[in-house]
């Protein structure tokens, strides 16, 4: 299970901010790393053996239902950009005591990817003290 405490939700698409405040972060980005870009059925009545409920747990869907469960298939995101944002959060983070090849590796970019994300940080802090400083 991934940690997403650091995920910016605000970055997320509405109909995922709506399905965090129904059932949470977690619950949530499990639907989208199961679900995401594809066409999603939430049933009226689910039953707790549901493939739905055995992701996100009975009491989960059954939240869904009730505001979703009237509604056709609807598409569920991606939540690139969110995802986006926290991985290059991370690649900040690691990097320093990890060189830029070994978090190329690890996150499968290339590492002028991983030294245009780090400098992009820079950046921004520079361009914020000049701002506020």
């Amino acid at each position: 299970m991934k940690d997403w405490a650091d995920l910016s939700t605000e970055l997320l698409p509405q109909v995922l901010q709506d399905f965090v405040r129904l059932v949470g972060l977690p619950a949530t980005m499990k639907l989208v790393e199961r679900h995401g870009g594809r066409r999603l059925y939430i049933p009226i009545n689910p039953a707790p053996e549901h493939q739905l409920a055995e992701l996100i747990g009975f009491e989960n869907l059954l939240k869904l239902s009730a505001v979703y469960g009237l509604e056709d298939h609807f598409d569920i995101p991606k939540a690139v950009a969110a995802l986006r944002h926290l991985r290059d959060q991370n690649i900040r983070a690691q990097y320093g005591p990890k060189s830029a090849s070994k978090l190329a590796e690890e996150f499968n970019l290339t590492e002028r990817q991983i030294w245009n994300i780090v400098g992009r940080a820079a950046n921004e802090t520079t361009h914020q003290s000049q701002l506020f400083g």
